[in-house]
């Protein structure tokens, strides 16, 4: 047995292990990380292909920016880049290359594919020793270190080690969660196995395999062919990547009856498939094949272990402040039904939550191994509240919280209890120093930069939007979201045209929020109608007349018949954003991917100024929160001037990567491609960085400089704005210098 030292052992390869072990790594730790896999990612691999969802839900969350940062944001953007059919399901082993490259591209990972955990082995209740098998080369480990992360989905090492844990749903009382059942069972989320199907462009036919269920004779098979309860085929096949519906074994034990609950899948799948293409049912099939079956079930879910914290649904609706934020969720409560495809009810119920809520460190460690942590679906959380966190980038920010904590424990030389109970601050400083996002955390500023410090552009954009490209019918209600600076607001210009002979009735709405990383409507501020004269087409005035709220934004409702429109275009503003206006959801606002021209808003709002990226936010939060130039096809340029010489060490800057996106399939238009990094020393020497090709959301540059007088940044393309736009540069000096 060959034995590994580490100071801290992550076990599980997928987002959440990666995350976990890769910051450990940056933080100059030595980390083991153990998979049981041939290949990293988890269900994110070429293996499952389930996409990497999160806290933006599809690009719908209320919050809208809500794409989680971090990790999984440059996870994320280094997948599309080395394979931007990614969200097509194809090339999918260059996905999981860029995994392995991230895991490689770390000197601090030793890394053990192929290595199944067997057997943990304890000393005065904590966690002593892992071993692991790795088959094919026989060869047997045994891994020791001061601190353990379980990101095994299963929990192995916990399990191995007796933490506490849940299976099942818990009762309603438990945790007052009206989601919940009355009465605490075992049932679970059930397992699915995800396949593909190409066009070869030529016949060929498929026959049915004995073991195979005949999909017509099964209780559900009118259900699905009538598509109901969520269980829809769909008419176009080509390129179909499976049917996330498909699901069983939630009614049993998904992990003693693992290979039962495949077995059935594979039934199921191939059943489906041979009614596809051999029912007569569907166009165009001939030419189609089953590419790929998945050989492993996608699990949802099995044990969760407790932490000092159980996060349940009240956590993610009315979002409590926690001391110990460490990252975020956002998607909705996905709880799927028990029996999968056999279950009478729908598929699942997507029950709303209210944007980004954070989730506290006191979930992410166990409450009787004192040096074991998790991240991803077995974190400590209800089964109700799981329905949210399941999914992966959710799973890969954890990751990044715990691994920045081991740091932190090997630092201190303590357990992650004592971290949540005397460490936070700090904990949390590292984790926005590296990108992840925890809600409302502003970044508190190194005094040793910021005083004296004067921060210039060539430009700034005004804010406005002044170019009507095409009329929006106002038949169904849209709102223009305006965040503000000012204490109040008093009137606003929009462009409204009356396609009619005669006057129409505008409908004005002025809505207030109440939490500033949201976009929903929530308190009524002023209600009017103005009459649009016959013919009119030009700008009007609406007052507006009413405080800032407490989101930072107006929202102003516009309503009227189908002859009267507003005038809008394509252009993306950072933070002024319109929707369309639907009051029977409960976000009440739903994407309209286009914008409401607007001029002339009183008082006038100083927006997009250079001192925005040095004011410890990184994203829109109420307000914008970035740069922006003006409009342009040549360069322009940001510069930091000091008044006395700084030592600076590292510098970083964020740029804006559309994070209302959860997924793309083109360039992000707004990155900042190609810029030039300047530090002018006090002698008047310089120093250039020159950057072409970026395509994260994070740049880091090692600077190792003294006696700097002057930091500019010359920006010469995007993938495709006309605008320059920055979210914040930060300095760092080296620490005997601060």
């Amino acid at each position: 047995m060959e034995l590994i030292k580490a100071d801290v052992t992550v076990v599980g390869g997928g987002i959440a292990g990666i995350c976990a072990a890769v910051a450990a790594a940056r933080q100059g730790l030595q980390v083991a990380l153990i998979n049981d896999r041939p290949v990293l990612g988890g269900n994110a691999s070429s293996e499952v292909r389930v996409h990497i969802n999160g806290s933006a839900y599809l690009g719908n969350s209320p919050s809208y920016y809500a794409r989680e940062g971090g990790l999984v944001e440059e996870l994320k953007l280094k997948i599309f880049h080395y394979n931007p059919l990614y969200n097509k399901k194809l090339m999918l082993s260059l996905s999981d290359m860029v995994l392995l490259d991230m895991v490689y591209a770390e000197s601090n990972i030793s890394l053990f594919l192929n290595t199944c955990v067997h057997d943990t082995g304890m000393e005065n209740g904590r966690i002593k020793w892992v071993e692991g098998l790795q088959l094919a080369s026989e060869r047997k480990f045994r891994f020791e270190s001061r601190t353990y992360i379980d990101c095994s989905g299963d929990g192995v090492v916990g399990y191995q080690a007796g933490a506490d844990f849940r299976r099942g749903r818990e009762a309603k009382h438990e945790y007052k969660e009206d989601l919940a059942p009355e009465a605490a069972d075992l049932y679970t989320m059930g397992d699915t196995i995800l396949f593909q199907a190409r066009d070869v462009e030529y016949p060929v036919p498929f026959t049915r395999p004995g073991f195979a269920y005949d999909i017509t004779k099964l209780a559900f098979f009118d259900s699905i062919r009538k598509g109901l309860n969520h269980r829809a085929l769909p008419r176009k096949i080509n390129g179909l990547g499976g049917l996330w519906w498909l699901e069983y074994g939630g009614h049993l034990d998904t992990i003693k009856n693992n290979e039962d609950i495949a077995l059935e899948l594979r039934k199921l799948v191939y059943g489906i498939w041979d009614y596809i293409k051999n029912s007569g049912e569907f166009d165009e099939v001939d030419n189609l094949i089953l590419d790929y079956v998945c050989p492993i079930p996608g699990k949802r879910e099995s044990r969760r272990f407790i932490g000092d914290h159980m996060l349940s649904q009240n956590d993610l609706t009315a979002k409590p402040h926690f001391e110990d934020a460490v990252s975020v969720g956002g998607w909705y409560m996905d709880l799927h039904a028990n029996k999968g495809v056999y279950d009478e009810g729908p598929a699942t119920a997507w029950n709303f939550v209210p944007g980004l809520y954070n989730i506290p460190f006191r979930s992410l460690y166990s409450r009787n191994i004192p040096n074991l942590m998790f991240a991803g679906r077995n974190i400590s959380a209800t089964h109700v509240a799981f329905g949210s966190t399941r999914v992966m980038a959710t799973c890969g920010c954890m990751g990044q919280a715990v691994g920045t904590a081991a740091s932190l424990c090997r630092k201190y030389e303590t357990d992650p209890a004592a971290i949540a109970r005397d460490h936070m601050g700090e904990l949390q400083a590292l984790l926005l120093r590296d990108g992840q996002t925890i809600v409302g955390l502003q970044e508190e500023l190194d005094p040793y930069f910021v005083d004296g410090l004067t921060i210039r552009a060539s430009s700034q954009r005004s804010y406005d939007n002044l170019h009507p490209a095409e009329e929006m019918s106002l038949e169904t209600g849209l709102c223009l979201v305006l965040p503000i600076q000012t204490s109040a607001a008093e009137s606003v210009q929009i462009k409204i045209k009356n396609r009619s002979g005669h006057a129409e009735t505008l409908h004005v709405k002025l809505f207030g929020g109440e939490r500033k990383e949201n976009y929903i409507p929530v308190s009524e501020l002023k209600d009017y109608r103005l009459a649009v004269a016959a013919g009119h087409d030009g700008w009007i005035t609406l007052d507006l007349g009413c405080k800032k709220p407490a989101d930072d934004k107006i929202y102003i409702v516009l309503e009227g018949t189908a002859s009267l429109a507003v005038y809008g275009n394509e252009e993306k503003m950072t933070g002024a954003v319109s929707f369309y206006y639907r009051p029977e959801e409960p976000s009440r606002l739903k994407k309209l991917n286009k914008s409401i021209c607007f001029k002339d808003l009183l008082p006038a709002q100083d927006m997009y100024t250079p001192g925005s990226v040095v004011n410890g936010f990184s994203r829109p939060y109420g307000q914008p929160n970035s740069w922006i130039s003006e409009r342009t096809e040549g360069p322009e340029w940001l510069e930091f001037n000091f008044a006395s010489p700084k030592n600076i060490d590292e510098i970083h800057l964020v740029f804006n990567s559309q994070l209302n996106l959860e997924h793309f399939d083109d360039p992000i238009e707004s990155l900042i491609q190609d810029y030039d990094m300047t530090v002018t020393l006090e002698d008047g020497s310089e120093r250039t960085l020159i950057i072409r090709g970026n395509y994260l959301t994070l740049n880091k540059h090692k600077v190792e400089v003294k006696e700097v007088a002057r930091v500019r940044f010359d920006f010469y393309a995007t993938y495709g704005s006309p605008y320059f736009e920055v979210f914040a540069v930060k300095c760092f000096a080296p620490k005997n210098d601060k």
